[in-house]
């Protein structure tokens, strides 16, 4: 690989790819548990749990960002009609490989056998929206796909400021305000849908390529940002493990916001150099790393739901024997491995390959 093409890539995209893939890993390594187990009875385990999700919880919106940051930057030029024909396809061709027999699966472990007809089921849920959890993505993103041409003429005829005036009324009305009334037990009072965030990551995309990187390179460079960041990770941790504060919100929670875009702007403001032998070495690893990303993504869950829906075992299982800092990496490792080993493979098939992954 070129050094020119070294540069056009952005390496720093490629690492962030990978980071928020192994993210989404521990993430839903911690959710599948919480979410079918009283956590009441770990207490312990529960503060832990809810600091880990915090740390982890930047992922997608990470990924937002990263769309953002392509499709929506002034420079590239795309219509309709390839959004259609490419993006777009890749999507829906996604949805419909994985989670049709996603679907299957869900049917065949409620009614413990296997019918012809799960099949049109499974393909009627995929169409209706319902399928595994982490497949919401899909739909997310194929939404935003498909606004992509308007976003972009929209985004060319307003000035700068007015972008950055609609982030920040979306930020206040779909993070800010409802946290506040999660936090205050407030029950009234004026707010966005708090899905809105997911706009508002989108146009930070924009934002970022439109910007120059030479501000968050020096801030980056002053150790700034990745001060700024750690400081912020630390307090979102302490408050989970040495306090009683259990609030939850989406990936609008203001505190996730502000880790998603400091982690991005660190990314994208460190200096890349191509030029040199163990940086060229290491963006390749990163690239072909970056290439299995939306794979592992797809396929992680399987591992996960077959542990804990089927063989019935999660982190929790024998903390007399494993405590939770030795079983929940060893779930995530595995997890992961796994994901990544299976990835490799479906990446070797030439239409997938070129169609979906």
């Amino acid at each position: 690989m070129g050094m020119k093409q070294m540069k056009e890539r952005e390496a720093f995209l490629d690492k962030l790819r990978v980071f928020a893939t192994c993210a989404v890993i521990l993430l839903h390594t911690v959710t599948g548990v919480t979410d079918a187990t009283d956590m009441n009875l770990y207490p312990g385990e529960k503060r832990v749990f809810l600091a880990v999700m915090d740390l982890v919880c930047w992922s997608v919106p990470v990924f937002l960002v990263i769309s953002g940051y392509l499709f929506l930057n002034p420079e590239r030029r795309i219509g309709m009609g390839k959004m259609l024909t490419k993006y777009c396809r890749r999507i829906a061709l996604a949805l419909l490989l994985f989670g049709v027999p996603y679907g299957c699966l869900e049917l065949i472990a409620a009614e413990r056998t296997f019918r012809l007809g799960m099949l049109r089921e499974a393909f009627l849920g995929v169409l209706r929206g319902k399928s595994w959890s982490h497949m919401w993505y899909l739909y997310l993103i194929l939404l935003l796909y498909l606004l992509t041409p308007l976003m972009k003429r929209a985004l060319k005829s307003v000035p700068r400021w007015a972008v950055y005036g609609t982030e920040l009324v979306l930020f206040l009305g779909c993070s800010v305000l409802p946290y506040l009334y999660e936090l205050f037990g407030w029950t009234d009072g004026p707010a966005l849908p708090g899905d809105g965030i997911y706009f508002f990551y989108y146009i930070c995309g924009y934002l970022f390529a439109a910007e120059s990187r030479n501000r968050r390179g020096k801030a980056a460079g002053k150790k700034i940002l990745p001060a700024l960041t750690l400081l912020l990770a630390t307090g979102m941790a302490a408050s989970r493990l040495w306090g009683e504060y259990i609030l939850q919100m989406a990936y609008n929670y203001p505190f996730t916001v502000l880790l998603a875009l400091m982690l991005f702007a660190w990314m994208s403001g460190r200096e890349e150099r191509p030029d040199r032998k163990e940086e060229r070495i290491g963006c390749l690893f990163w690239r072909q790393a970056s290439e299995l990303s939306f794979a592992v993504y797809l396929i992680h869950p399987v591992f996960l739901n077959l542990a804990y829906k089927f063989l019935h075992v999660t982190p929790l299982s024998h903390l007399d024997v494993l405590s939770l800092g030795v079983s929940l990496p060893l779930f995530f490792i595995g997890t992961a491995l796994l994901s990544t080993a299976v990835a490799w493979i479906l990446y070797k098939i030439p239409p997938l390959r070129k169609y979906i992954l």
